[in-house]
C-alpha cells in the first residue's frame, strides 16, 4: 500500500501529460467515470447482484490504486487512511472515493462476508473524516450516511 500515492499519482499525472484535451477535460471525465462505475455497483447491489457489484470494485481498484480488492480488505485502516492523506486528494476525489469505499462494503455485506465489510465500512468513516477536514462545508447527507456507518459498526 505504500506505492498507493505514487502509483496513483503517476497514473494520473502521464494520464494528463499524453492527453490531448485541456486539464479541465481530463478531471471531469475521470470524475464522471468514477461517478458510473458508483451508480453501477449500486445498482448491480440493489439488484441482488452484490458478486458483480464487487468484481466491478475490483476492478476500479485495480485500475486506480494498482491494488485488487482482497489486499484492500486486509490493508490496516490506519495504514490506508495514511496513504490517502499523503496524496492530498482534492475534496472531489475524496468524496468519490468515499462513496467506491462504501459501495464495496454494502456489496462485502450482502454477499455475507461481514468481516470484510466492516473493514470497509471502518475505512469509509476514517475517509468521511478526511473529507471533513477538507471540505468545510456541512453535508446533511454525509453526516447522516457517518450516523448510519458508526450504528453498522457497533
Amino acid at each position: 500500500m505504500a506505492n498507493f500515492a505514487k502509483n496513483f499519482g503517476f497514473y494520473c499525472f502521464s494520464k494528463l501529460i499524453t492527453s490531448k484535451m485541456p486539464t479541465e477535460d481530463y478531471l471531469l471525465k475521470y470524475l464522471e467515470k468514477l461517478s458510473r462505475v458508483i451508480a453501477a455497483m449500486l445498482g448491480f447491489r440493489d439488484s441482488g447482484f452484490p458478486e458483480d457489484a464487487l468484481k466491478m470494485a475490483d476492478s476500479t481498484y485495480r485500475e486506480l490504486l494498482n491494488f485488487d480488492l482482497k489486499e484492500l480488505s486486509i490493508e490496516p485502516t490506519e495504514k490506508f487512511i495514511e496513504t490517502v492523506r499523503k496524496a492530498n486528494y482534492s475534496a472531489s476525489i475524496l468524496d468519490l472515493l468515499v462513496q467506491l469505499t462504501y459501495e464495496t462494503a454494502n456489496a462485502l455485506e450482502q454477499n455475507h462476508q461481514s468481516a470484510e465489510a466492516n473493514g470497509f465500512y471502518e475505512k469509509t468513516l476514517e475517509l468521511y473524516r478526511l473529507l471533513n477536514e477538507k471540505d468545510k462545508t456541512f453535508s446533511f447527507e454525509r453526516e447522516m450516511r457517518i450516523g448510519e456507518i458508526k450504528q453498522k459498526l457497533l
